[in-house]
């Protein structure tokens, strides 16, 4: 899947990082990206006025404070709620979308079906066919051990049935191994997923997609501040391939 997204890179595309802290690392980065125009911004405002105007192409967050960052979105775009969908690896180069990534998405069936509709908005645009699993938190026959349980598994089968998609039950291990898009039961799971694949499981992250933004051709990439430069360069890859397929779509 990576190889795919970087083979769409378009070399005549601008991308702005952000850069409020950790500026040497930033311009480490940005020296050493040779397939497309990259400019840093050291602020929210001025890197969201910049995609508005059509000076940049699309926007990778970089080390712009998140709070601060999400805020500005949120008001520039008038918009109430941001859903994200993240490329992530496991140890072993398998990649996958992800979601939620953020402890307040995914909160209810309808943020699911939101997540469920926009992966394969994204996966479509990639020309991916979609190979979706739903997580819950646990096995069918754990049904009447828990109503928090109960919850996922409901919800998670109710996806499964509207969405002609896969129910992976509480199998996380199972569903990395058939999936392109991989849904976890609320953003409290999906959050610990992703620390523990990240942070302790020898995986990567190559940042992660802005929706409803994303299917307006407004392409926001979010990456941590903590990240390592080689998620950076591949979450400007990321956000340059996103909006080649959005140019070329119209």
């Amino acid at each position: 899947m990576l190889d795919r997204i970087r083979r769409m890179v378009d070399s005549n595309l601008t991308i702005g990082i952000g850069a409020f802290e950790d500026t040497e690392k930033i311009n480490e980065v940005v020296e050493n990206i040779d397939f497309c125009n990259v400019k840093v911004y050291d602020n929210s405002s001025e890197i969201l006025s910049a995609l508005k105007k059509g000076e940049i192409d699309a926007i990778v967050r970089g080390t712009l404070p998140s709070s601060e960052f999400l805020k500005s979105v949120k008001s520039n775009f008038k918009i109430e709620k941001i859903y994200r969908i993240g490329l992530l690896g496991t140890y072993n180069k398998t990649y996958f979308f992800f979601a939620p990534l953020g402890v307040d998405e995914g909160e209810d069936l309808y943020e699911k079906e939101k997540l469920v509709t926009y992966a394969m908005d994204l996966l479509k645009k990639f020309k991916l066919e979609p190979k979706i699993s739903v997580l819950s938190g646990g096995r069918m026959k754990d049904i009447g051990r828990s109503k928090i349980v109960d919850k996922t598994i409901i919800e998670a089968e109710t996806l499964a049935k509207k969405y002609e998609i896969n129910h992976s039950e509480i199998l996380i291990e199972n569903a990395v191994k058939n999936s392109n898009f991989i849904l976890a039961p609320d953003g409290i799971s999906g959050n610990l997923i992703y620390r523990t694949l990240i942070h302790l499981g020898g995986g990567s992250s190559h940042g992660a997609l802005y929706y409803p933004l994303a299917t307006e051709g407004m392409v926001i990439v979010d990456t941590s501040r903590a990240a390592p430069k080689e998620e950076y360069i591949s979450s400007i890859i990321f956000a340059n391939a996103i909006k080649t397929t959005y140019q070329n779509s119209q």
